[in-house]
């Protein structure tokens, strides 16, 4: 299980060129979005919310984890706290979902902050949760398909011209988050953005307990992916389970895999999951050389790192 050195942040801190259309925003270049983290009560939340729109983000995410804030109650809370953020789920586990009762919760989201709902679902991966939800736990294949029944049904709700409430987007962007075969196929098919975890289920291991996966595993995911939506635009996101910067990058990973069990450093420094440099231009240098290689356009942190990568944002917002 990954477990991120705290004791690291030591100041508490399209391809190029092209734009992109996601509901009704253009964004150019890559798109950033501050996944909310550990947080628990409402001042920490509007202050979460308010730093992340100062800081540039594009988008706000909200998971969907049992013991966590509910994802479309903090959503809707958001939009009432900034009108400038996205909004996405990070995405909601489907199994906790029904498609009716969910399409009313995406379209009202999307009326209340006048058209910035984004509805990223998949699969779910901690079995544990299906445990406690008292929801029956099925072979991956077999929840894929579910999923993707459920978002079917879901969108031709939204599509509806008789469906109240009336969506304001037309149609509300889809995330569909991934890296197996199963669910990369359904995301080619249907996603507008791609959400790459740079994790895999860890062999032998209780459901839900991942490794990082290696540069070279990313890339075959993204070339496969590549293959299968063609020509149709879409977004590619990556998941930064960890971002350190001013500090050395071989002294940061050394310190994070040796609270991480089975990972190794060079792991760590290798994997798109963690973002190490010695400054925020070089950290910048290196999202761009992971856009132009595994086309990387948006990128989305854990909470507790917004700072830092909030500072590697305006370095790569700065590049020539």
């Amino acid at each position: 299980m990954l477990v991120v050195a705290d004791d690291l942040l030591v100041d508490g801190t399209p391809r190029s060129g092209e734009s992109w259309c996601v509901g009704l925003r253009i964004v150019t270049d890559i798109q950033f979005a501050a996944s909310v983290w550990g947080i628990e009560s409402l001042p920490e939340f509007r202050q979460f919310v308010l730093r992340a729109d100062e800081l540039g983000y594009d988008v706000l995410a909200l998971p969907d984890h049992l013991g966590w804030l509910s994802p479309f109650a903090g959503l809707a809370a958001a939009a009432a706290i900034s009108d400038r953020l996205r909004l996405r789920t990070y995405v909601l586990n489907y199994a906790f979902w029904n498609p009716t009762l969910l399409a009313r919760e995406v379209a009202t989201l999307d009326v209340l902050s006048h058209g910035r709902a984004e509805l990223g679902i998949g699969t779910g991966y901690v079995k544990s949760e299906f445990d406690r939800a008292g929801v029956p736990w099925q072979p991956l294949r077999e929840r894929v398909a579910a999923m993707a029944a459920m978002l079917h049904e879901v969108r031709a709700h939204l599509a509806d011209p008789e469906h109240q409430p009336r969506p304001v987007q037309d149609p509300v962007p889809v995330m569909i988050g991934g890296m197996s075969d199963a669910v990369l196929s359904i995301a080619a098919r249907h996603a507008d953005i791609v959400g790459i975890t740079a994790a895999r289920q860890r062999r032998g291991a209780e459901p839900g307990v991942l490794d990082v996966s290696s540069s070279d595993d990313v890339a075959e995911r993204v070339a496969a992916l590549r293959t299968a939506v063609g020509d149709r635009p879409y977004r590619s996101d990556i998941l930064l389970q960890g971002v350190v910067i001013d500090y050395d990058p071989r002294t940061a990973a050394e310190a994070i895999a040796a609270r991480s069990p089975g990972e190794t450093p060079e792991l760590i420094l290798d994997t798109p999951a963690f973002l190490l440099a010695e400054n925020a231009e070089q950290a910048a240098l290196e999202l761009r050389r992971r856009h132009e290689v595994f086309g990387f356009d948006s990128v989305t942190v854990q909470g507790r790192f917004v700072e830092q990568l909030g500072k590697v944002m305006a370095a790569y917002r700065a590049l020539p």
